[in-house]
């Protein structure tokens, strides 16, 4: 079994432009999805022996997102931006960080905490979900003092949100758990930022440094048409998609709750489905009305997952698109329907300005109503503490999140823009290393704004279809046991050679890790015995190897970054004008052939 020794993690050299597989650019954290990619194929087919490597590449991960046993379960953002999407289907790559993080979560319960305990500056951070978390581990990794404060009797934030038939339960406990044992985070529950005596200035004469404010997007965002806000919302069996959530995640609302009710889901996000597939387990008889259209391709198109939207259909859930709810019917205080026009465009150029058939009317009766259009921040604790402008908006920089009003306070996740779970541990990364440079008295955004440019998708003469996805069927999986199955250790491999690793060796160098090679080979040009013919253009599939003017001579040469040192180019050179450089593989190749050939000796 290989062992991938950590050389520093897989990166160019800090520069203004960085040339990145899509995927990675696409991933908020900047995970190196190609390394692992790669160090995954390379396992053996057998369980027990692949173990070890799987434990490594685990390590690789944790080291830089200790939520990616999480991630596993509910992020696919890289696989929007796969090379491989418009051809054979885009890397499952979700499935393969699941694979490795069902085989490391054991492991993960005996990892050490950090050798050092935190002695620096203390750091206090408001709030426990995915922003909050991430700074509290970064912060306590660089060695300062952080007191983690949580409003709610547990951490994790709206990841609890997640139904458990996607996220289980005890993943999610499991993960929170060891990163605060890890990182030795203090944790102090019921103790909400803003509320009583537990103020910012509060919290300053306590003598933490700096704050981080995550806490979140707790309020929801009511019902309106034309602009204005629709009555009923008050009626009995109106409910908001987020509080719903909240109380089955927390036993509140369980068995057949809605057995024998129609239920009416209002929203076409993401956590729209997860508020009606919920209802549905739930007994429910369970439609989702949306504004957008079903066609994805379009500008007016449904936002939520194809998954998500699959998954819905299949277990019984009515989709209405294109219709906006113009009245919220009640009856003796309690909810009986609603009445809805055709939406016949959601945005135009000044974005979101719905335009409605008002004579195209569609009544839609029921017993429980469900509104999940979007959530919103405390904007109560941003006005008291003096953190919005004069405008009433968050005035902080988006580039460091610091407060313009407050310099040593720092506010991230979805208090600053609603958005994925991935993107607010971007913020909490944010996060950590701005406090750091303040309190480091540095510089807090230079050197910070980089441009990524993607790598183009390199030539095959054949491309291989994704794997399909392999869930329970629907007749069997309205409950909230997990539905979809991941990965066995022969189609994780298989799923990984299907990568084309697209990005960089530089960005990449798993092969260096693995001890495969030493450095990575480059391939040097001699112009004087160039001909200029190009058919090293054309032996390349990476696009590395191009023509160019030296003088008044065409020659060819290399684009290091777009190269992958497979010596197809040198093969094909008829002028033996090209040649590799530092390629350690024939000597290896050599030593492997002598030792078949022993051990064929010995049998």
């Amino acid at each position: 079994m290989w062992k991938s020794e950590s050389r520093g993690r897989g990166k160019v050299d800090p520069a203004i432009r960085q040339i990145l597989p899509p995927c990675q650019i696409r991933c908020p954290i900047n995970e190196d999805i190609q390394r692992t990619n790669v160090l995954l194929s390379l396992l053996p087919r057998d369980l027990p022996s692949a173990r070890p490597g799987i434990l490594q590449i685990g390590d690789y991960l944790y080291e830089k997102n200790p939520l990616f046993t999480i991630c596993g379960y509910v992020c696919g953002l890289c696989e929007l931006e796969c090379n491989y999407s418009s051809k054979g289907g885009a890397i499952r790559r979700r499935l393969l960080k699941r694979f490795i993080a069902d085989h490391y979560q054991q492991h993960l319960e005996q990892k050490q905490p950090f050798p050092n305990k935190p002695d620096k500056e203390p750091v206090a951070i408001a709030g426990g979900g995915p922003a909050g978390l991430m700074a509290a581990f970064d912060l306590s990794r660089r060695g300062y003092r952080v007191t983690l404060f949580e409003a709610e009797e547990r951490l994790g934030g709206a990841l609890w949100l997640i139904p458990a038939y996607r996220l289980p339960d005890e993943t999610l406990t499991a993960s929170i758990d060891n990163l605060v044992r890890i990182a030795r985070i203090e944790v102090r529950c019921r103790s909400r930022i803003g509320c009583g005596e537990l103020t910012l200035n509060r919290l300053k004469a306590l003598g933490y440094q700096a704050v981080f404010i995550a806490k979140g997007s707790p309020s929801p965002r009511v019902l309106s048409f034309a602009g204005e806000k629709l009555e009923g919302q008050n009626l009995c069996g109106v409910l908001f998609g987020h509080d719903f959530l909240y109380e089955v995640s927390h036993g509140s609302i369980g068995g057949n709750y809605f057995r024998g009710k129609r239920v009416i889901v209002i929203g076409g996000g993401n956590v729209a489905f997860d508020v009606a597939r919920t209802a549905r387990r739930l007994g429910g008889d369970t439609s989702l009305v949306c504004l957008e259209c079903e066609n994805k391709e379009s500008r007016d198109g449904i936002p939520a997952d194809e998954d998500e939207i699959k998954g819905a259909w299949e277990e019984g859930v009515r989709l209405v698109y294109a219709r906006g709810v113009r009245e919220i019917i009640g009856e003796n205080g309690s909810f009986r329907g609603i009445e809805t026009v055709r939406c016949r465009r959601v945005y135009d150029q000044r974005g979101f300005n719905p335009d409605f058939d008002l004579e195209d009317i569609r009544l839609i009766d029921g017993d429980v109503l469900i509104i999940a259009v979007g959530q919103g921040p405390d904007r109560d604790l941003l006005c008291q503490e003096g953190l919005l402008d004069d405008s009433g908006r968050l005035a902080a920089d988006p580039l460091t999140l610091q407060s313009h009003n407050l310099p040593q306070v720092f506010v991230g996740g979805d208090m600053r823009r609603i958005g994925f779970m991935v993107e607010a541990m971007q913020d909490g990364l944010v996060a950590a290393e701005s406090i750091d440079r303040l309190l480091r008295g540095v510089d807090l955004h230079e050197g910070r704004q980089r441009e990524y440019q993607a790598q183009e998708m390199p030539l095959r003469r054949h491309y291989l279809h994704e794997p399909d996805i392999c869930w329970i069927p629907p007749e069997e999986r309205l409950h909230f046991e997990l539905f979809e199955e991941g990965f066995e250790i022969g189609e994780a491999i298989d799923e990984a050679r299907r990568c084309l690793a697209c990005g960089p060796c530089v960005s990449c160098k798993a092969c260096v890790s693995v001890g495969m090679l030493e450095t990575l080979p480059t391939v040097e040009v001699d112009e004087q015995r160039c001909c200029g013919c190009g058919i090293c253009v054309t032996a390349c599939y990476y696009g590395s190897a191009q023509l160019r003017l030296s003088g008044e001579k065409v020659v060819s040469t290399t684009d290091p970054f777009k190269c992958k040192a497979c010596g197809q180019c040198v093969l094909a050179c008829p002028s033996a004008a090209r040649r590799m450089i530092g390629d350690s593989t024939a000597p290896q190749v050599e030593q492997v052939l002598d030792e078949l050939a022993e051990k064929k000796g010995r049998s």
